[in-house]
């Protein structure tokens, strides 16, 4: 009895074994028939994604966390050599955004500013009070500039 399950077990890996190396040889034509599916089906895989991240969200946005807490440092370098490698083209979208979005924008700070009003005054105090020299700098220069311009 015992031999047998062993024999099906080696039968089992054997030919596990037999499909990986089989799939790995023939990679190009298995990628040409994930593609055709694909394509065959894009509307039926679509759907059944949506209901599954919205049936899974909490699950997903779980690992999601967890993932990048344990990889932060993967993470942050990742931005880093993307951000780098694309500044004209995130700055062209990031100004475009802000134009289609002008008034969406000014509302919400608008709203802010109403809600944090104190936060904002003590951020403003504070700032003045480290930096006296640097302001009265600024505006020394300015008279200056505005009495050599008359």
């Amino acid at each position: 009895m015992n031999d047998i399950s062993t024999i099906e077990k080696q039968k089992k890996e054997f030919t596990r074994l037999y499909r990986k190396q089989y799939r790995k040889e023939n990679r190009e034509k298995f990628l040409e028939y994930e593609k055709r599916y694909y394509e065959g089906h894009k509307e039926k895989i679509s759907e059944l994604k949506k209901q599954y991240y919205k049936k899974n969200q909490e699950k997903i946005a779980a690992q999601r966390k967890q993932y990048y807490e344990a990889n932060k440092e993967k993470q942050s370098e990742y931005q880093k050599r993307y951000y780098e490698a694309n500044k004209e083209k995130l700055s062209e979208q990031k100004k475009c955004w802000y134009e289609v979005n002008k008034e969406k924008i000014s509302e919400h700070q608008k709203k802010y500013r109403e809600k944090n009003k104190e936060k904002i005054l003590d951020y403003h105090r504070r700032y003045r009070e480290k930096n006296k020299e640097k302001i009265t700098e600024y505006q020394r220069q300015y008279r200056k500039a505005k009495k050599q311009a008359k």
